[in-house]
């Protein structure tokens, strides 16, 4: 038995349909997962994609790193990650009416800025660079 990955399922709509890979990917499934993410990291830096996924585990890492020690980061125009602890309750189990106690527990949330809940909304427009900024060659050289 052979398994499907999400790329030959692609590969496979591509060639059967002749739609585009966008579209394929809109039929296939809409979350995205780390690989895409750092393939996009990768695209936007002009970097290989292992460099990218590198860079992209240092992030992850660090802000764990930093929940853990600091208990709160916050990315400005993204959103911020906290760490709390969501309280107990007594609930009744809705088959044999009996009452069960849930312990406190420590959570993470994440509150999204007001910035990117306007940026990814379908009908806005895609973001531009604002000029200016350091090329893409000088940011990761050697």
């Amino acid at each position: 038995m052979t398994r499907t990955t999400k790329q030959d399922a692609m590969d496979r709509m591509d060639q059967a349909t002749g739609q585009g890979s966008a579209a394929a990917e809109e039929a296939f499934g809409r979350q995205a997962n780390k690989g895409i993410l750092a393939d996009t990291v990768a695209e936007e830096l002009n970097v290989p994609r292992r460099t990218a996924a590198r860079v992209l585990d240092a992030v992850l890492d660090s802000v764990s790193d930093l929940l853990r020690s600091r208990g709160k980061v916050a990315v400005k125009g993204f959103g911020t990650f906290e760490r709390r602890i969501r309280k107990g309750r007594a609930y009744k189990h809705p088959l044999t009416g009996e009452s069960i106690d849930v312990a406190n527990k420590e959570t993470i949330i994440f509150k999204p800025s007001d910035q990117l809940i306007v940026e990814t909304r379908t009908n806005a427009a895609p973001r531009k660079k604002a000029p200016g900024l350091p090329t893409d060659d000088i940011l990761f050289q050697g």
